[in-house]
Formats: C-alpha cells, structure tokens, sequence
C-alpha cells in the first residue's frame, strides 16, 4: 500500500480502527513498524522513551511518539509480541518453501534468521521434510547468537540444509531514511540515516564467527553503510585469521550493496566481497531513490555493470517479503531495468543493464557459489544434482519485456519433482508424441 499523501500514518490513525486492542504493523521492508496507542501503552512507551542506539522512534512537535519506529526502536515493542508455537512455525517454513518451489525456486537463501527458526529448519532436515534447499544465515542480533556459533557449520549429506553464514544489520532502508548516507538526504535535509553499530560494535559483534570461519554477510544499502561494511572487512583481513577458502578469500558478502560510493568499489573488490543484489529493488526503489538521493548522486546506485566491471561477484535474489519472490521479474528487472509496466520507457539508468546470460547467472551458478555450492550445485552437468524447472518459454529467445511472464511448469530437485505433485505432462487420451 503507497500512502496519499506521503507521510507517515500515526497511531491515532489506526486507534480509529482498533483502539482495544494492540497492533502492530511492519513495513515491507522489515525497517519501520506502525504501533497503535494500545500497543505502545503495553510497550511502556511514551514521550520521555529514549530512542535506541541505531533506531528512532518518530515524535510530534510536542515529543509524543507517534507510532513509527525506525529499526532497532522496533525492538522496544516487538520484545511484547508473544511468540508462536513452534509446530505452527514448522508448518509455516513448509508451506513457504512449497509456494517457493511453485515459483521455480529449487534452493533459497534465508537471511538473518533466529535461532529457534535455524533449530526448526534442522529438525525438517533431518525428518526430510524440507521441499527445496535452504542456506541459511544465523542473524547476529539472535539472542542465542553466541551459542549457536560453536556448532558451526550444519549441513546435511544430501546439501538441503546448510548453516555456515551469519547476517549482521548494519543500516536501515532508504525508504524510511534509515540507509547511512555520507551526505545529507536530499528531501530531508540534515538526516543521513543510521548506523545500527558503530564500526568498533560491528567489529565486535562478528570477530568471533569470522574466527569460526563462518561467512559474514552484512546488511548495507547507503553508501556510508556500505563503506562501514567495506571498514569492517578490512578491519577483520587485517586480524590476520585463517579465511574459511584459501584459494578464494572471504566470499563474504554485502547485501543489497544498493547504493556504492565510486570511492569504495575498488575495496568492495580487493577484499573478494560478494555483491548480493536485488535487480527488482531497482524498479521498485526508482522514483524514491532519486527522491532521496538526488539525481547527482545516483552514480553508484544499483550499479550492477559497475560492480561487475570492478571484477565483483553478483548473486541475485529477491528480498522477500519485501518484494516478489518470483525470480522471473528479478530477471526481467535486471534485463531491462524496467518494472512490469515496462515503466520508465527508456529504462531507468540502462548502463547498468545486465545481459540476459549475466542475469540469469545471478540466480544460478554465482548464487551457488556464493554459498560455497558451485561444486554440487548452480549448473546441470554431470556430478552435481538435478535441481531444474521447466517453464513454458525459451527464456532466450522472447522479447525482453516478456520475461517476467514466465510460467513454471514443474520444479525438480535432486531429479524429485517437487512441484506440482501430479505429473504435468501426463498425455490426454488420444494425444501422442512423436520422437525423432
């Protein structure tokens, strides 16, 4: 839903609605919420209510929380939103992988998840009831972070669950104004975001997984943020421990890398880091971005080619639920850098277009071997498995603009289909086929 006109709603707004009862509302993109007074009486909220290191909660001219918090100050409520059971979250992540699989998905990387999820994703593992692949990524602020780290790594025999990574949360999103940005934002003049740590607490918080040899991978779209995030690295190269991949340091990887400084991409670089995109976020993200940003400052934003060119790795994804999961408009995007009503007509900065074999190798070969996979996975050849789909189009010969209308057919992992559970293809009465 886009607000008319476009500020934040307040609590009293949703007080209107439901005034007995407490809500909360998450934006999309996981970095601000919407509380109504209810829940922020329960919440213990109120106008003398400090903000957070690296959140903030939004206040009117009088000092009162309006009922938007901004990152980390959405902890101060969700810490009173009881936890479901954990069989009915067991069935959710079955269920969600099972729509994944509907949509041609055969391994999904899950970033930042809790320990009880991690815990859950291995309990379906070994009742092999997982439908795809799962790489998952512990998140660095769990509270069971610490404990987890010792058992690292978790990986099945059959690779359909693997925990080797953990996700730290540097910055918020440029939507709300969280992303860090050098400078100022260009509507909202005096703000450049935030930090959820500082460069010595980000240190601090990954030195012992990176010490594990577990894959860091941090969250970072405004440019300051991904220059902290490119800091830390360095910081952690610098503590001269073993990475996980001689042959290949780090493999790392910064997600989103949404908007790069020109400074930074030979760093981003040099330290072998890996750019772990979303090419519909570019389409999405279009009018904000320059809202934000300013047309002058859009030089590294979503700046596939320049990455690429820089000698980056780029994996794809989706950012769900943030946007669609449907890989065929993350390709679409990246082909055209258009939405799906092929707007803005000319394409919205086409240098950083990617060709359709570099698109679809973000969501195959790069993103297996951005999860250390590329040896059994990422490619159909002999010795890995037999994770394909079959879709209704050659994706190589279509109009660029009707990429994102691909339609699945069938999904197969290890050769299993897993979707749909009734064979597609069986022939109708009275239909053959003729082999040549």
């Amino acid at each position: 839903m886009r607000w008319q006109p476009q500020a934040y709603p307040q609590a009293k707004d949703l007080d209107l609605v439901i005034g007995d009862r407490p809500v909360w509302l998450r934006r999309v993109d996981g970095h601000a919420a919407w509380a109504n007074s209810k829940a922020m009486e329960i919440a213990g909220i109120d106008a003398n209510t400090p903000d957070p290191e690296g959140g903030q909660i939004l206040r009117n001219e009088k000092g009162k929380p309006t009922g938007i918090f901004i990152d980390r100050a959405m902890d101060l409520v969700r810490a009173h939103i009881p936890e479901a059971q954990p069989s009915d979250q067991q069935q959710l992540l079955k269920n969600t992988l099972l729509q994944l699989a509907k949509l041609g998905i055969t391994s999904v990387h899950d970033a930042g998840v809790s320990g009880e999820t991690l815990s859950l994703y291995q309990q379906l593992a070994q009742q092999h009831q997982l439908p795809i692949r799962v790489y998952a990524m512990l998140s660095a602020s769990a509270e069971d972070y610490l404990q987890w780290l010792p058992k690292a790594p978790i990986f099945t025999a059959d690779h359909m669950f693997t925990w080797r990574s953990i996700k730290l949360m540097l910055d918020g999103a440029l939507g709300s104004r969280g992303a860090a940005l050098y400078k100022d934002y260009a509507d909202a003049p005096k703000q450049q975001g935030l930090l959820q740590y500082s460069l010595e607490q980000a240190v601090k918080k990954v030195q012992l997984a990176y010490q594990q040899g577990l894959q860091i991978n941090t969250h970072a779209i405004g440019d300051r943020g991904n220059g902290t995030a490119i800091k830390l690295y360095q910081r952690l190269a610098k503590a001269n421990i073993k990475p996980l991949n001689a042959e290949q340091p780090g493999r790392h990887r910064i997600e989103h890398a949404q908007i790069v400084a020109p400074k930074d991409m030979d760093h981003f670089s040099q330290l072998h880091l890996i750019a772990s995109v979303q090419p519909t976020h570019a389409t999405s993200d279009r009018d904000m971005a320059e809202q934000r940003l300013g047309v002058d400052r859009l030089d590294g934003a979503y700046a596939w080619q320049r990455l690429k060119q820089h000698g980056i790795i780029l994996t794809g994804g989706s950012d769900f639920p943030v946007e669609p999961a449907n890989p065929f408009y993350g390709l679409h995007a990246a082909v055209t850098r258009q939405d799906r009503t092929l707007k803005p007509r000319a394409s919205w900065l086409p240098s950083q277009r990617l060709n359709r074999e570099d698109a679809l190798a973000l969501f195959t070969v790069n993103a297996a071997y951005a999860a250390f996979q590329e040896e059994v996975l990422g490619t159909l050849e002999p010795g890995k498995y037999a994770d394909f789909i079959i879709i209704d189009r050659d994706l190589f010969n279509i109009p660029d603009n009707s990429i994102w209308q691909t339609q699945v057919m069938a999904t197969f992992v290890a050769g299993k289909r897993v979707w749909p559970k009734q064979d597609p293809f069986q022939l109708k009465a009275g239909v053959s086929i003729k082999s040549n």
